[in-house]
C-alpha cells in the first residue's frame, strides 16, 4: 500500500516540476529561445488516439495536458522525431504513438480582406492553412491501413485532422477529378492548396 501512496507521490511531483519550471509564459512559450542541456526520458504516452497518459495513467485533468501541450518541441533527424516537453533547463522525452497534436475543428476566417482557413487543436491551438501543405499518409495500425490527413506546424511538430475534419474541408473547398484521382482544391490566404484524396470506404 505505502509503496502505491509513495509511486503516486512521485509522478505528482515530476508533474509539478514540470509545470513549476514553466513559469508565468505565454500560451506558446518561446521555445526555439530555450537551450536546455539536459535531456531525461519521462513516462508520458500521447496514444493513438491523442489521450495522454503519464506512468500508465490517463491525465484526466485537460487543463494539465494543454499545458503540456504548449510546450511540445520535436528534434528532427532524418525521417525519425523525438518528441519532448521542453522547458528552459530541461528536455523531457515522451512517447508519441501518432502525432502530439489533433485538429478537431476548422473554419474559415477573414482577415485584411484575405479568407484563411484556420484549424483549432484539442488543445485550443490555432494553426492557419499558410505555407505548409496538407498531405495523407497510410498508417497501420492493427493490420489495419488507414488514410491519414497531416499538416506540419510550429517546432517541428506534426498535427492530425479528423475525419470530420475532413468532409468540412470538402464543403469547403471544391473537388474535381482529375485522370481518375480526386483532388480537393482549396483557397487560404489567397493562396491554393491542392490535395490528392484517397478513397474512403
Amino acid at each position: 500500500m505505502m509503496d502505491n501512496i509513495d509511486k503516486n507521490a512521485n509522478k505528482d511531483n515530476d508533474l509539478a516540476k514540470i509545470i513549476s519550471s514553466l513559469g508565468n509564459e505565454r500560451k506558446i512559450p518561446p521555445l526555439d529561445k530555450w537551450t536546455p542541456k539536459t535531456i531525461t526520458s519521462f513516462d508520458i504516452v500521447i496514444n493513438d488516439n491523442g489521450e495522454w497518459h503519464h506512468d500508465g495513467v490517463k491525465i484526466a485533468r485537460q487543463s494539465l495536458v494543454d499545458l503540456f501541450a504548449s510546450v511540445l518541441w520535436a528534434d528532427v533527424d532524418g525521417e525519425q522525431k523525438r518528441h519532448f516537453l521542453k522547458t528552459p533547463t530541461d528536455k523531457y522525452e515522451i512517447t508519441v504513438i501518432d502525432t502530439p497534436l489533433f485538429i478537431n475543428t476548422v473554419d474559415k476566417v477573414t482577415k485584411n480582406g484575405d479568407e484563411w482557413i484556420v484549424f483549432g487543436t484539442t488543445n485550443g491551438d490555432n494553426i492557419v492553412l499558410d505555407d505548409k501543405p496538407l498531405y495523407f499518409k497510410t498508417v497501420v495500425r492493427d493490420d489495419v491501413a488507414d488514410d491519414r490527413l497531416y499538416i506540419d506546424t510550429r517546432f517541428n511538430l506534426t498535427a492530425r485532422i479528423g475525419r470530420n475534419v475532413f468532409y468540412h474541408l470538402i464543403e469547403l473547398g471544391e473537388l474535381s477529378d482529375e485522370q481518375g484521382q480526386t483532388v480537393l482544391t482549396l483557397q487560404s490566404g489567397g493562396k491554393t492548396h491542392r490535395i490528392i484524396a484517397p478513397n474512403f470506404n
